[in-house]
């Protein structure tokens, strides 16, 4: 019978990696204040002291949950888009996309604007990655906008898409009603061309 293999030790970046997963779950599960950095901890495994040598305070945790749900977002986003290629198509499986995030059991709303409506814009870093991810999202949908509309025309509907999304998002959390997504595409759809 052979000997187990030796626990491979865990490294400094995967315990960080854990431990920014495990934030970014609870936070958006449950809120920002009402999650505490000791059920964190707990819930990841790792000591106050491992926490601290990562991040100086909660605020920086936070801060590192938003920059990674942004990229995870932002990916999931593009992926899901990019299996289409009519122009048309992309741009609604924008919406697509968010009906079905909509729709997955513990649906919490958008961590950008749960921190804004959270910290109030009392800490600068926080609302900044907030506006920043929105901007973000208003850009994509410009560049799906650009082929239906032109360059210089796409701006002013992705900011109008980008409006209808984030009340999307609201009525979903509020109501549980994962069509809100499809109700706002089809506003969206209306504010386009008819040769779109």
């Amino acid at each position: 019978m052979s000997s187990p293999m030796p626990s491979q030790p865990v490294s400094r970046a995967d315990k960080r990696a854990h431990l920014v997963d495990t934030a970014l779950r609870l936070f958006a599960a449950g809120g920002y204040h009402a999650v505490g950095i000791d059920r964190v901890l707990a819930e990841a495994g790792v000591a106050k002291k491992t926490l601290y040598a990562h991040f100086p305070s909660k605020n920086a945790l936070i801060a590192e949950v938003l920059r990674e749900r942004d990229r995870r977002f932002r990916a999931s986003l593009a992926a899901f888009v990019d299996r289409q290629s009519v122009p048309l198509d992309r741009l609604a499986a924008v919406f697509v996309w968010h009906r079905q995030w909509f729709a997955e059991p513990g649906f919490a709303g958008c961590m950008f604007l749960n921190v804004a409506a959270e910290f109030h814009g009392e800490v600068a870093e926080l609302q900044q990655l907030a506006r920043e991810h929105k901007q973000a999202v208003e850009r994509y949908l410009a560049g799906l906008l650009e082929p239906l509309v032109g360059v210089d025309a796409a701006p002013a509907p992705a900011a109008d898409f980008n409006l209808l999304l984030d009340g999307a998002i609201g009525v979903a959390l509020v109501s549980g009603d994962a069509g809100a997504a499809e109700r706002a595409w089809n506003m969206a759809r209306r504010l386009l061309p008819a040769t779109a």
